[in-house]
């Protein structure tokens, strides 16, 4: 097959276009002069045209149309055709206005094939981007699969191996509460059975030194009771989820448990939810019997609520001797107080499961005041009125 050189750089490439397009139009005006057959002979003139497409220049095809229309006036001036045929001079001149618009229609081919010819170059470029990118993209998209995948291996293991040492520390957890039930209930029987003694000995014993010895042992035997009934409430803090509990319906049950006696007790506290630990009933308990242990002249305890910004706040206040300001930063201390010193201590513990808080704000000599602070989340209430 014949392969042309059309030259090697785009300046080669338009003087051989541009030469040929001038061979071409010699031709055809030796043809013109010599063989006179007008439209015949000058139809050949649109090879040229049509080939000033394949030049660089942008306006190559106006340039050619004004060359080949002075060729088609010089082919007419030499042949002297004008002379012998009045029609060719107006013949020549419609042929040149067809080569105008047939110029126009050229370069707007060449126009649309340029842009065309951008238009495909940039969706080439960008198709090629495209596939580095969607190369790149599938080399991360492994990659990272691949480090999903080992984290996830590493992840069931970590799973499998907690799930063992969990199984591993509820059994440890079952036995130790098991061995501290056995344990307590041991230590009660025999302090149940030392108080029994007591009882008898002091009998036997009538007044004296002795009689107050016995008591002295009788008041410690009673101290570790308190203390064994105490290992058991805070063993059993956290042991339950939290839930939501009813705060009047858990003070009247902590009431029932309780020897009032005359003592007046009202609840204030509309339809009040609180998210607290299964304990929460000790918490109320601890509180009236803390009253009744040490509130001397106590005859009211008084449950209310009220709003501080955006947290509730639940009161309970008496009207006993108080606290000294001196032991109000004591008072939730473990050991700290006449008796075990447990009670208020495990207050604050079953209270912080939640995160809810226990302050006392109470005047000496005119009563205690405690105020249960919950956080906005932890309480529900269906009808609540700021007070």
């Amino acid at each position: 097959m014949l392969a042309v050189d059309l030259g090697k750089t785009p300046k080669e490439h338009d003087q051989f276009i541009l030469v040929s397009i001038l061979c071409l139009c010699a031709g055809i005006l030796s043809a013109d002069i010599l063989i006179p057959l007008g439209f015949v002979i000058w139809i050949l003139y649109l090879v040229p045209l049509l080939m000033s497409v394949w030049l660089s220049h942008r306006y190559a095809p106006f340039f050619i149309a004004w060359l080949l229309a002075v060729t088609i006036l010089l082919g007419g001036m030499i042949s002297g055709a004008a002379h012998t045929s009045p029609d060719d001079l107006p013949n020549r001149a419609i042929f040149i206005l067809m080569l105008a618009v047939i110029s126009l229609l050229v370069w707007e081919i060449k126009t649309n094939y340029t842009l065309l010819e951008m238009e495909i170059a940039e969706r080439r470029a960008a198709q090629e981007g495209l596939e580095v990118l969607t190369r790149t993209l599938e080399e991360r998209v492994a990659l990272r699969t691949q480090e999903l995948s080992d984290v996830n291996e590493e992840l069931k293991l970590d799973i499998a191996e907690r799930r063992k040492i969990e199984a591993a520390l509820a059994m440890a957890n079952q036995k130790l509460t098991l061995l501290s039930q056995i344990t307590r209930h041991d230590i009660s029987n025999r302090v149940f059975a030392l108080l029994v003694e007591l009882d008898l000995a002091k009998d036997v014993a009538g007044d004296g030194e002795i009689q107050s010895s016995l008591d002295a042992i009788g008041k410690t035997a009673l101290t570790i009771q308190d203390q064994i009934a105490f290992t058991k409430d805070y063993q059993e803090i956290g042991a339950q989820f939290p839930g939501w509990h009813r705060v009047d319906a858990v003070i009247r049950g902590a009431m029932e448990q309780l020897d009032t006696g005359g003592m007046k007790v009202t609840i204030d506290l509309d339809q009040i939810e609180i998210f607290a630990d299964p304990m929460i009933g000790k918490v109320f308990y601890n509180l009236i019997d803390n009253a009744l242990r040490h509130g001397d002249h106590i005859t009211r305890i008084a449950f209310s609520r009220h709003l501080s910004g955006s947290d509730l706040v639940i009161v309970c206040e008496d009207d006993g001797i108080g606290i000294p300001d001196a032991d109000k930063q004591h008072i939730f201390t473990k050991g700290f107080g006449k008796d075990s010193g447990l009670g208020l201590f495990l207050i604050r513990e079953i209270l912080s499961i939640t995160g809810i808080a226990i302050t006392e704000r109470g005047s000496p000599g005119k009563g205690a005041r405690f105020e249960i602070i919950v956080h906005p989340g932890d309480f529900r209430i269906k009808e609540l009125k700021d007070t």
